[in-house]
Order: C-alpha cells, then sequence, then structure tokens
C-alpha cells in the first residue's frame, strides 16, 4: 500500500491530507517529509496539512512536523494543523508543542 500526501489548493491555501494510514510514524516519515518540503519550498501559498486521519505519532513524525514548520517559516509561509485527534494533541500537548504550531479551523 503507497501511503502518501494528497495535496489539493483551496482558496489560497495548499492542503495536504495523509493518506492509508492512521499514523506517522517512522515507516512513512521520510516520504511524507520530502514531499511537505517541496511544497513548502515551491508554493506561494500558506499550507494546511490535514490529520484527520492520524491517529498516531512517533518522534520521527514529529520531527516532519517539526521541519515542516521550520521550511515554511524559512519560506515567510504559514504552516497549520488541522483536524487533529485528541491522541495526537495529547502528544503535542505533552511535548508542550500545542504553543508551537499554529492551528487552521474553518
Amino acid at each position: 500500500m503507497d501511503t502518501k500526501l494528497t495535496i489539493t489548493r483551496k482558496n489560497n491555501l495548499m492542503v495536504g491530507t495523509i493518506n492509508h494510514s492512521d499514523r506517522l510514524n517512522a515507516t512513512i516519515a521520510p516520504e511524507i517529509k520530502d514531499q511537505l518540503n517541496n511544497q513548502l519550498n515551491k508554493s506561494d501559498v500558506s499550507f494546511v496539512l490535514d490529520l484527520q486521519n492520524i491517529r498516531f505519532i512517533d518522534s520521527t513524525g514529529i520531527a516532519v512536523l517539526i521541519s515542516a514548520l521550520k521550511t515554511a517559516r524559512q519560506n515567510n509561509r504559514t504552516f497549520y494543523l488541522a483536524n487533529i485527534q485528541k491522541e495526537v494533541k495529547d502528544l503535542l500537548a505533552l511535548m508542550k508543542l500545542d504553543k508551537v504550531f499554529d492551528y487552521f479551523e474553518e
């Protein structure tokens, strides 16, 4: 099964959704990181990563999110997280990362 990031454009936002997995972990992190950073380096709009399907993130997945945020900031873009499941939200809060990321709500 090919895990990938589906990216669509909605108004002035690029929206990415992780498909075929409920985990952002070491297995899929390199592919997701590459796709996110490519988009954030070339896109001229803000990016929303929709985490509606993700119920578990390991340390490698956290590193992907931090890398994407760093790349966005280097390119004067905004990187948002959206539709975060309770398990992931609790982890971000535990790591004090809930104050680092911006959250998108429609």
